[in-house]
């Protein structure tokens, strides 16, 4: 069977957020799904033009990683409500493969991870103890701490006078994002785009090697019999995992087998494959057989003004009480705008999408949660907090504005508007 997930997101392209245009992934100056913006540092230097997050990060669809220090949203629980929570387990989780040993303590808040694409973002306030405030076109505001290394990284810009300035991250005041302008071209490469192949099935889109490697400029690293060797991804037709290592194939023609490093190996962190403005999965090398670099391929292009999920999470919530609750709704005590992302596994591929592409969530057992996305696409998701027995539950404001909480257990069905 061919499981192709974001083959299927790909036809609901249709939406009002994406564009009416489709065109070539390969060859275009013009590109504007590229991060850009202005950097200002601590002593009010600024410069202007394409933004890299350290090697990584390129893309309007990329995602910003970090965790929430404070959960406000426990004030709204009686003591017995949150005496219930107390004792969950939640240290183990992780995201995009960073294992998180934080001690929860509900007494005194709990931390939450964050992730939103970066198009949804304004601006980014760098603080001290690797604290920022990250605003969004809604107004709205959180205040994140490290989590992930997108938190002092060293940030990449190219200024059209000094070509490209990589500033550490102490020396950053201020992130501001904007349009990307249409003759703005490239200096770190073109879009990966592809098919990865997995032992289940296939997913189509934008990929990711080794959560790193994204770009027609960025280099697979290995080594061959003869010695060492450094490939632009530009030159590579496939990657094909093999017995100890990888073989690579170049448009050229010709076959290479590489090995001894975490690029080609089962050191390798994964394959993301993404679809811009409805999320991404993660697959993990033991499920991977093979990826297809297409050299003329068509993908959505989002323009940073696509990108309009700030809008709040709401719906219906439907109880084992044969009660509906209808309003604004904060998912996991913690999700509250569209933009933010539910994660989940099935089969050794880590699912995230963001709130503004699901229908519904269903819980079917402890462990997992049948959820259906707004293109008619259905799956079971298990292994994480937001589709497991570990959800700290939803509030649902209704028109009085006042919350009732509805524990994880007593959740029966969640429709989105």
């Amino acid at each position: 069977m061919k499981t192709k997930l974001f083959a299927v997101l790909f036809l609901a392209i249709s939406n009002a957020l994406l564009l009416d245009t489709v065109e070539s992934v390969f060859g275009n100056a013009s590109d504007k799904q590229f991060i850009y913006g202005k950097l200002t540092t601590t002593d009010g230097n600024t410069y202007k033009g394409q933004i890299r997050w350290g090697n990584e990060e390129a893309f309007w669809f990329d995602f910003f990683n970090s965790t929430k220090m404070e959960n406000d949203n426990l004030k709204w629980l009686s003591k017995s409500e949150e005496q219930a929570l107390k004792g969950k387990d939640k240290s183990s989780y992780s995201w995009l493969g960073v294992k998180n040993s934080s001690n929860w303590n509900y007494s005194v808040g709990t931390v939450h991870v964050f992730a939103c694409q970066f198009g949804d973002i304004k601006s980014i306030q760098v603080k001290k103890n690797e604290r920022v405030f990250v605003s969004f076109k809604n107004g709205k505001q959180y205040e994140l701490q490290g989590g992930s290394n997108d938190i002092g990284a060293q940030v990449q810009v190219s200024d059209p006078d000094l070509g490209v300035v990589k500033l550490d991250w102490h020396r950053i005041d201020k992130i501001e994002f904007m349009d990307t302008p249409s003759d703005m071209e490239s200096v770190f490469g073109e879009p990966l785009y592809g098919v990865v192949k997995t032992i289940r099935g296939e997913f189509e889109g934008y990929l990711q090697w080794d959560h790193d490697e994204r770009l027609t400029k960025d280099v697979l690293n290995g080594r061959s019999v003869d010695g060492e060797m450094e490939i632009e991804f530009g030159k590579i037709k496939s990657i094909e995992r093999s017995h100890n290592g990888s073989k690579v194939t170049l448009r050229s023609g010709r076959s290479i087998e590489l090995r001894g490093s975490n690029d080609v190996d089962s050191d390798n962190r994964g394959i993301i494959v993404s679809t811009p403005n409805y999320g991404r999965v993660d697959i993990t090398w033991e499920e991977f057989e093979k990826m297809e670099i297409h050299e003329n391929a068509s993908g959505s292009k989002l323009t940073y003004s696509d990108y309009k999920g700030s809008k709040e999470i709401r719906g219906v919530v439907s109880t084992f009480e044969n009660k509906n609750h209808s309003g604004r709704i904060i998912y996991d005590l913690d999700e509250t705008y569209q933009l933010e992302m539910l994660d989940g596994s099935s089969n050794n591929v880590d699912y995230f999408l963001p709130f503004s592409v699901i229908k519904s969530i269903e819980p079917k057992n402890r462990k997992e949660s049948l959820v259906q996305l707004k293109n008619g696409e259905k799956f079971i998701l298990s292994d994480k907090v937001d589709v497991s027995e570990n959800n700290d539950g939803v509030l649902v404001f209704g028109p009085d504005d006042k919350p009732i909480y509805v524990p994880w257990s007593n959740i029966k069905n969640i429709s989105f508007e």
